[in-house]
């Protein structure tokens, strides 16, 4: 029997989960045919084919970690990330599949910390379709804000500082960086290629 699915677009969609980095090797499969695919229209050969591509490409993404240096572009960027949550500014990885999801992440963690109370001073984040395409091209859009500041002079000036720091981070980690300077528009890191080691 035929598969049902489109062979095609489902091993794009297992290669970019397998080489995000994110999910244990034993989740890509369920992933795959419980909520990227519709369960109930799969057929026995259709989850053969996916168990047996999951497992091939988890495999060739162990083999590459092997010969991949101590530190990764994944792992400077979380050192980026880092010093920016120790400068009082929320930094997520994988914040949502949107946008508006990165930007409701943030929104709990500042509530979580208390609010401006907590001094936290604005955000920094991308999400699983900005991840999907760093996979596929090494550059990552991130999105980031002043903070919950009610003054929108005070918060549009934070912005800028935070889009200026975010960049200038960016380049000393031996990334290349491009911010227009409008706060309408995202940071741009080149990060030559998407490399984080799966859990």
């Amino acid at each position: 029997m035929a598969l049902t699915l489109d062979p095609e677009d489902t091993r794009e969609r297992i290669h970019g989960l397998a080489w995000c980095g994110f999910h244990p090797d034993g989740d890509i499969e369920w992933m795959i045919t419980d909520e990227y695919l519709d369960p109930d229209e799969l057929t026995a050969e259709d989850r053969a084919w996916v168990k047996a591509e999951a497992a091939r490409a988890c495999a060739a993404k162990r083999a590459a970690e092997a010969s991949w240096p101590a530190q990764t572009e994944y792992d400077r960027l979380e050192a980026v990330f880092a010093q920016l949550r120790s400068e009082k500014i929320i930094a997520l990885h994988r914040a949502g599949n949107s946008l508006a999801d990165g930007h409701d992440d943030v929104r709990e963690q500042w509530r979580a910390a208390g609010r401006l109370a907590s001094g936290i001073r604005g955000c920094c984040f991308y999400h699983a379709q900005d991840l999907d395409t760093a996979v596929r091209t090494g550059r990552l859009y991130l999105a980031f804000s002043g903070g919950m500041i009610p003054e929108i002079d005070q918060r549009e000036a934070n912005t800028v500082a935070v889009g200026r720091r975010i960049v200038e981070l960016l380049r000393a980690a031996g990334f290349g960086a491009q911010w227009s300077g409008n706060i309408n528009e995202r940071v741009e890191a080149d990060l030559g290629q998407w490399r984080k080691r799966s859990p």
